[in-house]
């Protein structure tokens, strides 16, 4: 998203209304389609009018739509021009060409990059700092979300920490909370559509005065309310839906960090988890 859309975006989004609060959040997380769409492909999307589409741009500081729509391509990555282009082929029966598997690769590649292009290096250093205080460390998430939350179950547990990811709404989760201390971490995943779980289990864990940390797809998603820390995935979908790749990337960043801030530890952990792996046999020798 041009930065200047989203810093106008955010500078009004507390102030509007549900419906406009809904447009204004799918202008967010789907850049894509307000490049190409008309004032009216995008109300039928939202579910709105065009005049009301219309009047948001201009509450935003724009003449109007075509205005907003420009402010928004000028920042457009061109990667996404030629997906468009690659989809139209696609729905004109091209499915299994050559085109088709590079516009994938290119949505990938484009989520991954754009993705840690926006990590700051300074916010980044104080998430790997409390992670490596931490006791125990909880990740919560649910729906396509759960797969990145066992993946960084994973990541952190073999780097020596105490980790646990919770990908069912329930008691469970509230139970976990209650037993963590103060410089326990949580993490919540969250990207469209947002879970409730996810964020009520964030919220309870920031109500209780632990430090939160929320990997999401949007400056406005309903998680941020709840998090000390916040990096954002870019997770556009190359045919439907969304793309893990982003959020993926942020959790083979947090562990990299977390090895890097600590690095004897982590080998240390790494050649424990080994031996007991070949001890009992787990590890196929080549």
């Amino acid at each position: 998203m041009a930065s200047a859309v989203r810093d106008n975006i955010l500078a009004v989004f507390d102030s509007l209304s549900p419906k406009q609060r809904r447009l204004a959040r799918f202008i967010l997380d789907s850049e894509e389609v307000v490049a190409f769409a008309s004032a009216d492909e995008l109300a039928a999307q939202v579910g709105t009018s065009a005049a009301t589409v219309v009047r948001f741009a201009r509450s935003l500081g724009y003449d109007g739509y075509p205005d907003l729509q420009s402010a928004v391509r000028s920042h457009f990555p061109q990667f996404r021009t030629a997906a468009q282009k690659m989809a139209e082929r696609v729905a004109g029966g091209n499915s299994f060409s050559v085109g088709l598997r590079e516009m994938v690769a290119q949505f990938g590649v484009g989520n991954v990059r754009q993705t840690l292009e926006q990590v700051h290096p300074a916010e980044l250093e104080q998430i790997v700092s409390a992670l490596c205080r931490a006791r125990r460390i909880c990740i919560f998430a649910g729906g396509l979300s759960a797969g990145s939350a066992l993946l960084a179950e994973y990541a952190f547990s073999m780097l020596g920490f105490s980790a646990r990811a919770f990908t069912e709404a329930g008691l469970r989760p509230l139970l976990e909370i209650s037993q963590m201390q103060k410089d326990d971490v949580v993490i919540g995943i969250s990207i469209w559509r947002y879970i409730g779980s996810t964020v009520e289990a964030v919220q309870a864990a920031y109500e209780a005065g632990l430090t939160c940390i929320a990997l999401t797809d949007s400056p406005v998603a309903s998680i941020t309310r709840y998090s000390h820390h916040t990096l954002f995935a870019t997770t556009e979908g190359a045919v439907h839906g969304r793309s893990l790749l982003g959020i993926v990337a942020l959790v083979d960043l947090l562990a990299a960090a977390v090895a890097a801030y600590q690095p004897e530890r982590s080998v240390e952990a790494l050649q424990r988890i080994d031996a007991v792996y070949r001890q009992h046999g787990h590890l196929q020798e080549e």
